[in-house]
């Protein structure tokens, strides 16, 4: 009797660590909300540098995040992810997606996205999110893979 309780608590913590572990790499509920992304702003042909740049979703609940551009008007994020039990619901996965810039005082929309699948990278049918975006074009709306995008950008590799 002895020896099964001195084993008790190491072997309820390895079986702990290890449900842990296994739900970390196989949690079902995580759901990359926004994939990276790298991008270049551009405003007439010259790179915009020193402007906020916020990235904004919304699943459950709106968030954002905000980086800087550098001296070649490069930003990026990297991928977002949340977790939620609704995803083991029978129901569609929509996260709406948003890319903004303070530009003189205003902020002005240039991507736009409703995301559908919780894969990384789903937004562009496998390929990262890689853009060049010259804010004085006109905005392009186009439909991809049952989602409705927005955009000033055009995709590069």
């Amino acid at each position: 009797m002895a020896f099964t309780h001195r084993w008790l608590l190491p072997l309820s913590l390895v079986c702990a660590l290890l449900g842990a572990l296994a739900m970390s790499i196989l949690n079902p509920t995580k759901t990359c909300v926004f994939s990276a992304v790298k991008a270049r702003l551009m405003m007439s042909g010259a790179p915009l540098e020193g402007v906020t740049v916020i990235r904004r979703w919304e699943w459950h609940e709106l968030r954002e995040e905000t980086t800087v551009t550098d001296a070649r008007g490069n930003f990026s994020f990297p991928a977002a992810f949340e977790s939620s039990i609704t995803r083991m619901l029978p129901m569609e996965l929509v996260v709406a997606q948003g890319l903004y810039v303070k530009v003189g005082g205003e902020e002005k929309k240039f991507w736009s996205n409703s995301k559908r699948a919780p894969q990384e990278n789903a937004e562009y049918d496998g390929r990262p999110i890689s853009l060049v975006c010259e804010l004085t074009h006109e905005m392009k709306t186009t439909r991809e893979n049952g989602s409705i995008r927005s955009t000033l950008c055009t995709w590069t590799q």
